[in-house]
């Protein structure tokens, strides 16, 4: 205190003088009309907050704050407002993760290329978790100075287990040289023969030169074992052998044990086809008459040998109890069950109606009117059989040129020109042009002979 009694001012240093503070635009500065230093402020600019004095210092005039209040005011965002803040975060996470995205598969792509082969096979095939885990695996090398590529082993340890092989059964190992007797004729097991298991197809034929029909279903390409079947000259001999309920079903039987003999193990019949030239039609007639159907009949072929006897009250002239089976076969064929193709020439016998007539009667009979015939296209393909050479003299040997032709559903008939012996011999020598090519692709598409059925 002073000797005149005032208080002695204590503090460090001078009292500052009154300062204004003037609430301006931030990006433009300070207002240029700032009052005189020292001047008082006027009332208005007094004000500070409501409810709030103004703060001063002791032993000082009091601080004026005058327009120090915010910027501006603060209100709760719009709908429109938030929206728009979430697709911008949005946006700025999808740029993110896709950048992430391309930097990996760069990455990856520079390992894959500098990977020997086998490796790089591997990396590829691994899934996107593992080839992250390589990636970083990778990284912490390059880090620590390690330039090297993971090895093959090493991807491999990356890779779940890969789960055991199935096994693998070989395919039965069938002797195809020479053939085996069964009941009435001989089984082949054609080179074209090759089952992957125990089932197997069936070409059941009547009639003909044993080893001709063998090499016929060989250069058709028809994978099925091949029984030929000789009774005799006439079908009356086939008719009677066959005319016995259950002699068919033990012929099957037979040729079941003659195929394990041949290395098929536990054979198990699929699919059969009765094929028959000339006479032999009499045995596909009466099998198809008594047939107890324990094995899957799938295709009847007929090369130029449907006959029946004359009954003149028929308005067909033919005898239509002779012709029963064909007529519910031919049916069959209609509605696509079966495959049944008829070849004929145009050989009259006089004495008895033709396969011309008689397979007329079966397109009729299956198409439940009259069928009317068109003119045939093209002709097939004519072979030369090593075992046709001494069947037939090449002089005497003849060409099939087809006449007319005719389907209902799966029932296909042809006629071929000729009346001689020779054009109908010629049927025969020509069965893997003209009915086996059916067969082989019906088969093919009908799925693996070796399948259950």
């Amino acid at each position: 205190m002073r000797a005149d009694g005032s208080p002695v001012d204590l503090s460090p240093t001078p009292t500052p003088p009154p300062v204004t503070v003037v609430q301006g635009c931030p990006d433009r500065g300070l207002p240029l009309d700032l009052p005189p230093l020292g001047m008082a402020p006027a009332p208005e600019e007094q004000a500070f907050l409501p409810g709030f004095a103004a703060p001063t210092l002791p032993g000082t005039p009091p601080f004026p704050m005058a327009g120090a209040g915010p910027y501006g005011s603060w209100s709760t965002p719009s709908p429109g407002e938030r929206r728009a803040r979430v697709w911008r975060a949005l946006g700025a996470f999808v740029l993110a993760a896709a950048t992430v995205i391309v930097v990996v598969a760069l990455t990856a792509r520079g390992i894959a290329a500098r990977m020997p082969i086998a490796s790089a096979e591997a990396f590829r095939a691994m899934t996107p978790v593992n080839r992250a885990s390589l990636l970083a695996l990778r990284s912490s090398r390059e880090d620590a100075g390690a330039n090297a590529v993971v090895a093959p082993e090493g991807l491999a340890r990356l890779q779940p287990p890969a789960p055991p092989p199935a096994p693998v059964t070989p395919p039965p190992a069938i002797r195809h040289e020479g053939y085996a007797s069964i009941r009435g004729g001989v089984l082949f097991t054609p080179d074209t023969f090759r089952p992957t298991g125990s089932s197997y197809d069936l070409l059941l034929h009547f009639h003909g030169n044993t080893q001709l029909v063998r090499e016929s279903a060989e250069v058709a390409g028809l994978n099925a074992a091949v029984a030929v079947i000789n009774l005799g000259i006439g079908s009356g001999a086939y008719e009677d052998f066959y005319a016995t309920p259950g002699v068919y079903e033990s012929l099957l039987a037979d040729i079941d044990r003659a195929l394990a003999q041949r290395g098929l193990p536990t054979p198990r019949l699929r699919r059969v086809a009765l094929s028959s030239w000339s006479a032999g039609y009499g045995a596909v007639a009466k099998i198809l008459e008594l047939r107890r159907g324990t094995e899957t009949l799938d295709a009847i072929l007929v090369t130029d040998g449907i006959h029946c006897g004359f009954v003149p009250e028929q308005p067909s002239g033919l005898n239509p109890l002779q012709l029963a089976s064909f007529a519910r076969a031919a049916q069959l064929a209609a509605s696509e069950k079966l495959l049944f193709t008829i070849t004929h020439s145009e050989i009259d016998p006089i004495a008895y109606a033709s396969s011309t007539a008689t397979a007329s009667y079966l397109l009729d009979a299956a198409a439940g009117h009259h069928v009317e015939r068109s003119p045939a296209s093209d002709a097939p393909p004519h072979l030369r059989l090593r075992a046709a050479e001494g069947a037939v003299s090449k002089k005497l040997e003849k060409q099939m040129i087809p006449t007319t032709e005719a389907s209902v559903g799966e029932l296909h008939v042809r006629g071929f020109r000729g009346n001689t012996p020779e054009h109908h011999m010629a049927h025969l020598l020509q069965m893997a042009s003209t009915v086996l090519p059916e067969l082989v692709e019906r088969w093919r598409e009908g799925g693996d002979p070796s399948s259950e059925r």
